[in-house]
């Protein structure tokens, strides 16, 4: 990945940290680490291109949905 990809990619990255923590009422440090103990964090670098072109709120509502599902499944698996 280049430099000017590498970029983007950790900018969307962060932003959408910010946009799902500010919709659950927690800090963006709380929130990274939710995510990624989850592995939404590798998704969001990963699956770039899908996200990038849909809008705030529909990104934002997609990771909180995933987010919840993906800790309760972890949560049932202890």
């Amino acid at each position: 990945m280049n430099t000017a990809k590498t970029q983007q990619t950790l900018a969307f990255a962060a932003m959408c940290v910010d946009l799902v923590a500010q919709a659950e009422g927690c800090n963006s440090q709380e929130m990274y680490q939710r995510l990624k103990k989850v592995g939404l964090i590798h998704g969001l670098t990963t699956h770039l291109d899908a996200l990038h072109t849909q809008s705030k709120e529909y990104v934002t509502n997609d990771l909180l949905q995933a987010l919840h599902r993906l800790e309760a499944a972890q949560t049932n698996k202890q």
